[in-house]
């Protein structure tokens, strides 16, 4: 190009250096490490091209906007759960557990993006699609009914999301509920909730505290075992 007769180097149709290796995988590995690491605020359009090292327009040749980011982020973190196969040898039972702690798994690898996923009904739409054909099939497996099916698979992603969004706000592997509980307790009318005052004492200050393993591994185990005795398996 020539302007006031002194050749003016214009961009060409080339991509920039590292833009030729740029994907829609790249885009939301990196996004992903943004995330985990300072949070979803901090992602940005242009904070991802930084990170990148690319123009900010190269971007949105991929993903549109930070929402579409977001939708892929929770299809890259969840989509690896539908397993199009059963695992060979395992009984319905196993099968349910195992899908249930992967998915809860996948949300407490990253939990600055489970709130997000989990406050976004769209989100969790997304996501749901992606990874219940593993509850699904292992209770076609045991034998109920569709709409038997439908339901308890909801009841079931209900509760992972809200343990999820309990275990993701205090990112710990236990959560202590002394001294509050006892405090709490201690102040409690005579006669007033009898039986908690009486298990309180029994467990003692050294005993309240919740493994969230535990509480998660007892939770389902109660579903699994409902199933079972609400449908005679």
């Amino acid at each position: 190009m020539v302007k006031g007769g002194k050749a003016v180097a214009g961009r060409s149709g080339r991509p920039r250096v590292g833009e030729e290796r740029l994907s829609r995988d790249a885009i939301l590995q990196a996004a992903l490490r943004i995330v985990d690491d300072e949070g979803l605020d901090a992602m940005t359009m242009r904070r991802l091209a930084a990170t990148l090292g690319v123009n900010p327009m190269s971007i949105y040749h991929h993903l549109p906007n930070k929402a579409a980011v977001v939708a892929g982020l929770a299809e890259l973190v969840f989509a690896e759960l539908n397993n199009s196969t059963p695992p060979t040898g395992e009984s319905w039972q196993e099968e349910l557990l195992g899908a249930a702690n992967a998915y809860r798994n996948a949300l407490r690898a990253h939990p600055n993006l489970a709130f997000q996923v989990l406050a976004d009904a769209a989100a969790v739409s997304d996501v749901v699609v992606v990874t219940v054909e593993p509850f699904y099939r292992a209770l076609d497996r045991a034998g109920l009914a569709p709409r038997d099916i439908f339901e308890a698979v909801n009841t079931l992603i209900d509760f992972i999301h809200g343990f999820s969004l309990g275990e993701a706000s205090v990112r710990a592997e236990t959560f202590e509920l002394a001294p509050d509980l006892v405090d709490r307790v201690s102040k409690l009318k005579p006669g007033q909730a009898p039986t908690l005052i009486r298990i309180v004492d029994e467990l003692g200050a050294d005993g309240l505290h919740y493994e969230f393993d535990d509480g998660f591994a007892i939770g389902l185990s109660v579903f699994v075992a409902g199933i079972a005795a609400r449908f005679g398996l």
